[in-house]
This record gives C-alpha cells, structure tokens and sequence, in this order.
C-alpha cells in the first residue's frame, strides 16, 4: 500500500519547477499515451489506463518527461479520476501558466469489472481544458486528433 500510495509524499508542482526552461516556444507540446495505474478511494479497488496531456507554452516549457511524473504523483493516491483529471491540470495551469492546457484520461475500473455492474469492457473517459484548448474549438479538435491518432 505504501508503493500504491506514495504520491501523498511527492511535490507535483515541485516536479514542474525542477525542469522548467525559459524558451520562446509556442505550439501545442503533447505527450500521449501515458500509463496510469490509481486506487479507487470508493472501493479501494485498482483503476488502470492513459493519460494524454498537452500545453502551449506561454514563456516556459518543462522537461517532458516531467508530464508524466505529476501524473504519477497524483495518481499514487487513493483517487476518483475525475479529480486526477483536474489535479493534473491545475498543477500544469497554475506552475507554469502555459496559454492554455489540456488532459485526457481514459481508464478501466476494477470496481466497474469485478463488482457491481460487471462490464469487463467499459472505459470512462474524463477530459479537462483551459485557456484556448477551452476557448478555441480548433485548437481543443487539433489535440483529440493527436491523441486519437497513431503517429508512431
């Protein structure tokens, strides 16, 4: 429990401003496809799926790899993915004040699968915007074909 629930001693807004660069960069920066493993605080049952994050810088831009840490960090606690959803982003917002931010999450529960209703096969998905992914339609459609895209 100690390993599922280690995000109670980590500093997500402290991971950002470890790797934060001043660069006048200004597109969309995306980092998709991001396992996530969490605890259900309901039913103390697992939650498993991807994470998909994006920012455009407004000055400052973090190592990439940083992204996907404040994921964990949030997502090493007992949870409901809506709030890991919007933890996420306001981490991102309120660091480092990008133009605007976006994240996806798209998850298995283990209490909709093993108890319950007992749909092996249902994914929630939960999403949160800000600044001009909130405002722009375009900019919020440019990212949803990124992450539903296979680029790779």
């Amino acid at each position: 429990m100690l390993y599922l629930t280690q995000g109670y001693k980590q500093m997500p807004a402290e991971i950002l401003k470890s790797a934060m660069f001043k660069d006048d960069y200004k597109q969309m920066v995306v980092v998709k496809d991001i396992e996530i493993y969490s605890m259900c605080e309901h039913h103390m049952l697992p939650f498993f799926g991807k994470a998909h994050i994006a920012y455009i810088p407004n000055g400052y831009i973090v190592g990439l790899s940083k992204l996907p840490r404040v994921a964990d960090a949030f997502a090493r606690r007992l949870q409901v993915q809506e709030r890991l959803t919007t933890e996420i982003i306001n981490c991102i917002q309120d660091t480092i004040n990008p133009v605007g931010a976006a994240v996806v999450i798209e998850a298995q529960h283990m209490c909709m699968c093993m108890r319950g209703v007992s749909k092996q096969n249902s994914v929630t998905t939960t999403s949160a915007f800000t600044g001009v992914f909130l405002k722009d339609e375009r900019t919020r459609a440019e990212f949803m074909k990124i992450i539903s895209s296979k680029l790779h």
